[in-house]
Order: structure tokens, then sequence, then C-alpha cells
């Protein structure tokens, strides 16, 4: 029997449209649910600036109020739908910006690998001195891969272990 694989990855990330307004009214066509959503949202705040525009200036936008209306959403909607900051959705860029200004950012925490550093804010750091592996005296192996019996070493994985990628001395004084 031949295996089949099925991707399912268009199917899934196709977005949530709206056909059936009411249980009597349908659309003949659908209409995307978030740039919708957005459209509305977007006509809501333009309404609010212009209903303050117009009541400190009765007579500005009298004839342009609903082109103002509808025009101003729709290419707001559009550059909204268009802009996708790090192959993602605006939406979800800005939810973890905000994450991480608060998270990260504001507390002003240093990381390491996803793990918070503690040593970070220490005046002064010491560091051990470097010591070489292989010792050179008794007639023992140089290599630091083989035991005494110029057998290689292996870890219970299997892996040679102790390899040395120079053959120079590290600390000519390291005993």
């Amino acid at each position: 029997m031949m295996r089949v694989i099925f991707n399912y990855r268009q199917a899934l990330r196709e977005p949530k449209k709206i056909q059936q307004i009411t249980e009597n009214y349908s659309l003949p066509f659908s209409i995307e649910f978030i740039p919708a959503m957005n459209f509305l949202i977007f006509m809501a705040m333009t309404a609010g600036v212009l209903y303050g525009i117009h009541a400190v200036f009765p007579f500005a936008l009298e004839w342009t109020f609903v082109i103002f209306l509808i025009g101003i959403p729709l290419m707001l909607t559009a550059l909204v739908k268009k802009i996708q900051p790090d192959g993602k959705n605006i939406y979800l860029y800005i939810y973890d910006f905000f994450k991480y200004l608060v998270s990260v950012k504001i507390p002003n925490k240093r990381l390491c690998h996803d793990r918070p550093v503690a040593w970070m804010k220490d005046a002064r750091i010491q560091f051990r001195q470097c010591v070489k592996v292989v010792r050179k005296k008794h007639g023992r192996i140089k290599n630091t891969d083989q035991n005494d019996d110029g057998e290689f070493i292996v870890n219970e994985h299997g892996r040679r272990v102790g390899v040395l990628s120079y053959s120079k001395h590290v600390d000519s004084q390291a005993e």
C-alpha cells in the first residue's frame, strides 16, 4: 500500500469569511471577517473624529462627510491588511511587541539563551586560569582522546570525548 501525504496548510490558513448575514439574508459573495471588522472599527473612529470636527466647525466637510467616512477607513483597512511585520498579522505583532516591552525591556532583564543572567550587574568578573588537559610527563599519552593504553575514550553514548582542536600549550605555567 502506498503512503499518501496530504497538505492541509492552505486550507487551514484560509481566512474566516462572512456570507450569511441573518437567517433570511445572505450575500451572493463572501467577505473576509478580519478586514470587515477592521473597516467597521476604523469607520467608528473616523466618525468620532469627523463628529468632533463638525462640532467645532459646523460647515466643514459638509458635502464630503460621506466620502471621508467611507474612504479613510477603506484605505486604513487596506494598509493594515498589507502590512505584515516579520510575516505576522499586525495584531499578533503588536501583542508580541507589548509583551516583550512589559516582560523584558521595561524591567531591563538580561537574557542568555532565554534564561535570566544574574552576574551581569557584578562590577568585577573573575575567570579561572586556563589549564591544559593533556600531561606530557611520565610517558603518558599526549592526545586527550586516548587513554593510557592508546585506546580512544568513548562516553556512554558511543562518542569520542576529549578531542582538542589544537596541539599547542594553553598556558605554559599550568601543571
